[in-house]
This record gives C-alpha cells, sequence and structure tokens, in this order.
C-alpha cells in the first residue's frame, strides 16, 4: 500500500466503530462520491460490510467509468481504458441518514491504483490538499451553501397549488403542503447533523433552502447529504425537486451560491484573497458554471455577466458581505463542488502569498439596469473590463490556458475534467432546448 493510501485509510477503523455503537439502529450505509458531472453516485452496503472495509478486511473497487460519464451522453461514457479505481470512505464525514433512520452516508475518496498519485484524479483529495494549504498562510474559512430548488409535477411542469409562490421571501408558497415538505427536508437534515440557517420563497416557483457554516471539507459533504434529502423527500411528496440550473424554459434560473468568510492571521489582507479569487474567475466559472445550461444565468441578479465585486451587489459574480466575508455567485448544481471549492482556495491563497489587490473598486453600479453601452462605460470608469464567460467553451478555453490552476490541481485531474466537459459541448450543442431541459432535470 502506497504512503498516501496508507494515510487516507489510518484510524478509520475507530471512527466507524465509535459511529455504528453510537447509532445502533444503522443497517445499512451509503458510499458517495461525486463524478466530474457533479453528479452524485452511491453505492448501499450492509453493515457488516461497512466494518470490513473501515478495518482493512475489504476493498471497495469501481470500474473506470466511474467519474467520466457525460450528462449529454449517458449511459455512454468514454474512459481511456480498463482502469482500477478503489473507493475509500472517509469515517470523519459518516452521518445519519435523515430522510431513512436505518441508513447513514459516508462520503469517499477515489483512489487510481495506476497512477504513481492514486488521488490524483480525486476532486475531494484536493479540497481537502486546499484547506491544508490555506492553514499554511495562516488562514481558515467556513463555507455555507444557499440552495435554491423548483418544485416539479409528474408532467415536469412547475407544481402548482392554491398557494402559489409569488414572489421573493412572500408568505405565500409557505402556507400549505410546501411547508410541510420544507419542514420535513429541514428535521431530517437537523438528524443528519446539518444545520439550516433559513427557509423562504426565493422567488416564482422557486425555494432557497440555506445552511449553516462549516468547514469547506465538512461544507461540501453536508451539501451532498443536504443536496439528496431534498430530491428524496420531495419524491415522497409526488414531486421533484430539482436543482437543474434551468428547470423551466420560461421560469426562474437555480444557482447553489457559496458564502465564504475568512479568518486570516495578523500579517494578511481579506482584499489579497479577493483580488486572488477574481483573477481567476473567467477560468473558475469552468467548475462552476459546469455545464451548457449554467450559462443562461450569466445575467443580472444570477451569475453576472462581468468580473468583479461590488458591497451587497447582487448583479456581480462576487458580493461582498462584509470585509472578510463574500458571496460566489457564479455557481450552480452541475458543479463538482469539491474541484470548485479546491480551485476557489488556491486562487485566493495565491493572491495572499503575492499581495494582490483588486483591479477593480467596489461596485455600486447595478448593470442590468443599464444599457449595455452604458454599464460598459461606468462600469470600465471602476475598472471592471473583463466579462463573464458566455459558454462551457469559452470557459474551457480560458481555463486551459491557466497554468497556475493546472499546477495547483494538476494535469491528471485537468485533463479528465475537460474531456467530459468537452463532450457535453458537443452533444448538448446539438439538443434542443427542451432536450437539455429534460436530461439535466433528471440528474439534478
Amino acid at each position: 500500500m502506497s504512503t498516501l493510501l496508507a494515510a487516507r485509510t489510518s484510524g478509520q477503523e475507530t471512527l466507524a466503530n465509535e459511529f455504528f455503537q453510537t447509532n445502533g439502529s444503522v443497517k445499512y450505509v451509503h458510499l458517495q462520491w461525486l463524478d466530474y458531472s457533479g453528479v452524485l453516485r452511491t453505492r448501499i452496503i450492509t453493515l457488516a460490510t461497512a466494518k470490513d472495509i473501515a478495518a482493512g478486511k475489504l476493498r471497495y473497487s469501481l470500474a473506470q467509468n466511474c467519474m467520466v460519464i457525460p450528462i449529454s451522453t449517458a449511459p455512454a461514457c468514454f474512459p481511456d481504458g480498463i482502469e482500477d479505481w478503489r473507493l475509500l470512505p472517509d469515517w470523519t464525514s459518516v452521518k445519519l441518514c435523515g430522510y431513512r433512520h436505518t441508513h447513514a452516508t459516508v462520503q469517499c475518496f477515489l483512489a487510481h491504483m495506476g497512477l504513481e498519485n492514486p488521488f490524483a484524479r480525486c476532486p475531494r483529495h484536493l479540497l481537502s490538499l486546499a484547506v491544508d494549504d490555506l492553514s499554511n498562510h495562516p488562514a481558515k474559512a467556513l463555507v455555507g451553501f444557499e440552495i435554491e430548488f423548483v418544485l416539479l409535477d409528474q408532467d415536469h411542469n412547475a407544481a402548482r397549488s392554491m398557494d402559489e409562490t409569488v414572489g421573493y421571501s412572500m408568505t405565500a408558497g409557505l402556507r400549505t403542503s410546501n411547508l410541510d415538505i420544507i419542514e420535513k427536508i429541514v428535521d431530517a437534515l437537523e438528524i443528519s447533523g446539518i444545520g439550516t440557517y433559513h427557509f423562504h420563497v426565493e422567488g416564482v416557483d422557486q425555494f432557497e433552502i440555506a445552511l449553516s457554516p462549516l468547514p469547506p471539507l465538512e461544507a461540501v459533504d453536508s451539501l451532498m447529504v443536504a443536496q439528496e434529502t431534498i430530491r428524496t423527500i420531495t419524491l415522497r411528496h409526488g414531486l421533484r425537486g430539482t436543482l437543474a440550473p434551468k428547470p423551466i424554459l420560461k421560469g426562474p434560473k437555480s444557482g447553489l451560491h457559496a458564502h465564504l468568510s475568512l479568518y486570516l492571521g495578523l500579517t494578511a489582507m481579506p482584499d489579497h484573497f479577493l483580488a486572488g479569487t477574481l483573477a481567476k474567475l473567467r477560468a473558475l466559472c469552468a467548475f462552476g458554471l459546469a455545464n451548457f445550461d449554467s450559462y443562461d444565468r450569466v445575467a443580472g441578479d444570477c451569475a453576472g455577466e462581468w468580473v468583479g465585486f461590488g458591497t451587497g451587489n447582487k448583479d456581480l459574480p462576487v458580493r461582498r458581505v462584509q470585509d472578510n466575508r463574500w458571496e460566489f455567485r457564479a455557481l450552480d448544481a452541475t458543479a463538482n463542488i469539491y474541484l470548485f471549492m479546491a480551485t476557489l482556495l488556491y486562487s485566493g491563497a495565491h493572491g495572499m502569498v503575492a499581495k494582490l489587490q483588486p483591479k477593480s473598486q467596489d461596485c455600486q453600479v447595478v448593470p442590468s439596469a443599464l444599457s449595455y453601452e452604458e454599464a460598459k462605460r461606468k462600469l470600465g470608469e471602476l475598472g471592471i473590463t473583463e466579462s463573464v464567460p458566455k459558454s462551457l467553451a469559452e470557459s474551457l478555453a480560458t481555463l486551459k490556458k491557466d497554468k497556475d490552476i493546472e499546477g495547483w490541481i494538476g494535469k491528471e485531474l485537468l485533463t479528465q475534467y475537460s474531456k467530459v466537459k468537452e463532450k457535453e459541448v458537443e452533444y448538448f450543442g446539438k439538443m434542443t432546448e427542451e432536450e437539455r431541459r429534460m436530461k439535466f432535470i433528471s440528474y439534478f
């Protein structure tokens, strides 16, 4: 066993046994991982099998398609050949399954046994390294996610009731069965040990559940459980709670905004971290706006159209909430969130090391309220001159040119991820809007 594999399995049996002793009702365990398409994949094992894996008596293997199935071509995929992958549960992430009380969930690392570094293609491993790197500066982060979703009926249209969701933060929409459903979701999350900050009607036909902040790896692990809880409980009520970025052709666009708070040592400034993320934002869109229809959200009050930041300004991809807290809006549920968050942290850390300053001023202009020419002029006066990519192809092209990001995430991971996304550009580009919509809501 390699040194890296040994480090990942050390102490895991003790963690697993402690959890199972405390939670005697558990009979089944969901082994979960997030592929490059942002799809949460699951194998369910018995308690006995879980204990044997944790003790090192069994290894759990996966085939070569475990990370590289494009949504546009699924189930067809394009692996490099026969590969030996191993799934390694991280028992620090184990949680009770709040919507099925005899089940537990655990997030996993993936090891490619044919590589010198078996974790070179694992986004979750990459995020753990990015968190360690940030702590060396010294700094630490807390992350909270805002999950936007839409309820669809069996015909895949927006679900209708007498209690209509008619606008932002309206009481309407949360008076009858919708409130019952969301209460059950929040209650299930509490059983899983996941805190909810609030929930509300986000807009017409759209809801939001905001999770309480956690350290980055723990926050993404909890997000995986929360998203699956939303999908499962809504289905039990005869509805589909979809997180797809474009769930209805003429309706709300759903994002997955990340609030990041940064706690720094004495010598660092939060603006250095912010500047690092802004410098890489166009390339980061290849990870955050991770699929074809994600770019319908490149608009005001969504992901934004111009690369910049503004205090309280939701018309830009980065909204500053406080000096050390930002909302990153160029993100949705099609992303591999581990990969996005890792690259975001590396970008910010790079800004801290290089002592970068934002190229633009704090923007109080609302571009979507202006004509394109007037917005361009006013933003230019503030130093905002770059636009957010308008397509996945554009953001991928930017990503491939960025040698810093290649160095941070490694050529292996970058190459494999890019191959999957290039297939999405090719095949989704040939589909109609409705064909794409049906694909996305079936996965997200």
